[in-house]
């Protein structure tokens, strides 16, 4: 029983049991024994740390360059852009082509892109457009990367471990984020944006290196392409829609994902500026701030095993969010940055509680033929409110403060939270209301 080839799931994607999942231990490590998701654990891992090294080295950047936050909305416009233009493409090419490949694709093109942005920056100097550019090509290939891997890992681990492997892929993307942040700080205080990006470069080549490993069963494979018939691109993408239309507390999530979304991206994507402007620091504190926000997504994250959330996902993403808000407040009055590191470390707890705990939920409950088609139009629909959050955060701030900002952003939370404790279909969404339903049906 201990073996890969007991661990994989149907082709349908993991069963509903009676009762749910169940947790056959407490040490969510051991899901490392399986050596094909160990890889993709790995690949995941270095990707990540690489990633966050390159995300506070071009955002620092972009500041010091132009002491805009604008510029630095922009940043975040690009890259989300790219994840709504390519959203729908890349979760139907997840459904039709082999997902490992798709995966180490996408890691090559985003290693060659921030090697060539290395040298230009090298050679010509600070450029924005060139940057921005470099972002939506990251965007663009992320997008693709992220579908393949959520819908990848199921199909590795059994139903009881998919929990335990999310948090424990989470908890170790927190702590790469936690050290990756603040060494990109320190990186820049040290030596400039330059190494930073090149070392960014070679974690992606070094992930597509983990994904090329992972061996396939033939049975996964072929299951992959001779479950559904062969129909037309379009067709497919259709289908998505209307599977997604008919999941009534699916659908509401992705929509209070979209809402919420605008009110984080207005703190999280400006936390440099309001290391500058509020605390009075340097690359050092933003590193700093930003780690600690990625070190609190693991215990968030690990929570949800124990605490069986997926059962009760559409209340814990309630009563999750107004707590968000509640740590949203406590940066607009923190009285020094010791203050707002707690705040942020208590945002990531909820974000890894909240992330977790719908992504386990739909591996759970959604056939795995259509988890790429899913995971992408979620991405287009819970993400297209992101540039809006970067552009209404860049204004208000230009216009009235940081602090007032966020402070929006901390109500929007809990309005958002409050409007949807009044839908009865979401406060039911989760694997238990799923598993009676089922056992209804075969009744």
């Amino acid at each position: 029983m201990g073996g890969e080839e007991n661990q994989t799931a149907g082709p349908r994607g993991p069963s509903l049991p009676e009762g749910g999942p169940k947790r056959t231990s407490s040490n969510p490590l051991r899901v490392l024994r399986n050596r094909n998701f160990a890889r993709l654990f790995l690949a995941g891992a270095t990707s990540t740390a690489g990633y966050a090294i390159g995300q506070v080295a071009v955002t620092w950047l972009v500041y010091v360059e132009t002491k805009s936050a604008i510029d630095v909305a922009f940043i975040g416009i690009s890259y989300f852009l790219a994840i709504i233009v390519f959203s729908l493409l890349a979760g139907t090419l997840v459904d039709r082509q082999e997902r490992k490949r798709l995966m180490i694709i996408a890691d090559l093109v985003r290693c060659a892109t921030l090697a060539v942005a290395t040298v230009f920056l090298y050679l010509f100097g600070f450029n924005l457009v060139a940057l921005l550019a470099v972002v939506f090509v990251l965007g663009a290939f992320t997008t693709l990367f992220q579908p393949a891997e959520r819908a990848l890992t199921p199909m590795l681990v059994g139903k009881d471990d998919v929990a335990d492997a999310n948090a424990l892929t989470q908890v170790t993307s927190s702590l790469a984020q936690f050290a990756s942040n603040a060494a990109g700080g320190l990186l820049i205080a040290a030596v400039g944006a330059m190494v930073a990006l090149g070392l960014n470069s070679l974690t992606f080549l070094a992930s597509a290196a983990f994904l090329g490993t992972i061996l396939l069963q033939r049975t996964v494979a072929s299951d992959q392409e001779v479950v559904r018939p062969k129909v037309g691109f379009l067709d497919d993408a259709s289908a998505g829609f209307r599977y997604i239309a008919g999941q009534r507390g699916l659908l509401n999530i992705t929509i209070m994902s979209a809402l919420s979304n605008v009110f984080f991206s207005i703190v999280a994507g400006f936390f440099v500026v309001y290391s500058s402007q509020v605390l009075r620091g340097n690359a050092t504190v933003y590193g700093v701030l930003v780690a600690l926000f990625s070190l609190g997504v693991g215990p968030g994250s690990l929570l949800v095993s124990r605490l069986g959330a997926v059962k009760w996902a559409g209340k814990a993403w309630i009563w999750t969010m107004a707590l968000e808000g509640f740590a949203m407040f406590g940066l607009v009055y923190a009285p020094d940055a010791s203050v707002a590191y707690a705040a942020a470390f208590s945002i990531g707890v909820s974000l890894g509680f909240i992330n977790t705990t719908w992504l386990t939920t739909v591996q759970l409950t959604v056939p795995s033929e259509m988890q790429g088609r899913y995971f992408g139009l979620d991405q287009l629909g819970s993400f297209a409110t992101i540039p809006l959050g970067q552009i209404l955060g860049g204004y208000i701030i230009s216009a009235y403060s940081v602090q007032f900002a966020y402070s929006v952003s901390a109500l929007g939370m809990f309005a958002t939270a409050l409007i949807f404790a009044f839908s009865e279909s979401t406060r039911r969404w989760g694997t238990r209301t799923a598993f009676v339903e089922a056992g209804a049906q075969e009744a």
